[in-house]
């Protein structure tokens, strides 16, 4: 039997003891598995699955920007429709700093002892005279530990063109300055998004090669304006 991936433990939630009956008819085969309650591994799901939205909708400005070569005439409009679209967009997507604090610090394992014939599992703890047990839901460390990694690559990738596109929000040309502001953001767009950003999947992110070498991020070309 493999160490399960996510499962449900009697829990006491007064000394944290962990327990489900083994069923070997001699004495089980205990191995170590630490557990990571399953709510911590949620979180982080959600925090990546939000970051790559927005890293969606982000990189498509930014691409559009690093790809656009407005005619002369046409580079303030240009610009000031970008910067508007820069605006809208930041707006539509609050920063989400406040759970930096908790991304950067890993949630706490429990070490159990599990049966890989039966699948028992017994993490004993000093009782504290009062014993609540609830079913509880766990994940493994490696689980939990894979999923925080990538995480913490999209809340990375993330924070980098949103600082791109703070910059496009706010900056705006002086007349005559249009040309030479909008190569400087251009070039700041192509390194942006010339930078590997690991560990993201969703389409039009990290390529990889049958190699296995990791490729630069492309996000998909803007649809033509009408």
């Amino acid at each position: 039997m493999q160490a399960p991936e996510r499962l449900t433990v009697p829990t006491c939630i007064g000394c944290g003891a962990m327990g489900r009956p083994g069923t070997c008819e001699t004495t089980c085969t205990e191995r170590k598995l630490e557990l990571v309650r399953a709510a911590s591994h949620d979180w982080l799901v959600a925090i990546g699955s939000r970051a790559r939205a927005q890293l969606e909708d982000f990189g498509a400005i930014a691409d559009e920007l690093a790809r656009s070569q407005p005619a002369a005439e046409e580079l303030e409009s240009a610009y000031r429709s970008l910067q508007e679209q820069a605006r809208t967009t930041l707006r539509r997507h609050p920063a989400g700093d406040e759970d930096d604090a908790d991304l950067q610090e890993p949630a706490e394992p429990a070490t159990t002892w599990w049966c890989p014939e039966c699948g028992g599992i017994d993490a004993p703890q000093p009782c504290l005279g009062i014993c609540i047990w609830r079913p509880i839901e766990w994940v493994n460390l490696a689980v939990y530990e894979r999923e925080r990694e990538r995480a913490l690559a999209d809340r990375e990738a993330e924070v980098r063109v949103r600082r791109l596109l703070r910059q496009i929000a706010s900056i705006t040309p002086r007349d005559g300055q249009w040309q030479r502001t909008w190569r400087l953001l251009q070039a700041k767009a192509q390194q942006t998004l010339a930078q590997p950003f690991d560990q993201l999947k969703h389409g039009g992110s990290e390529r990889r090669s049958e190699a296995g070498e990791q490729q630069l991020v492309s996000f998909p070309p803007s649809p033509p304006k009408h």
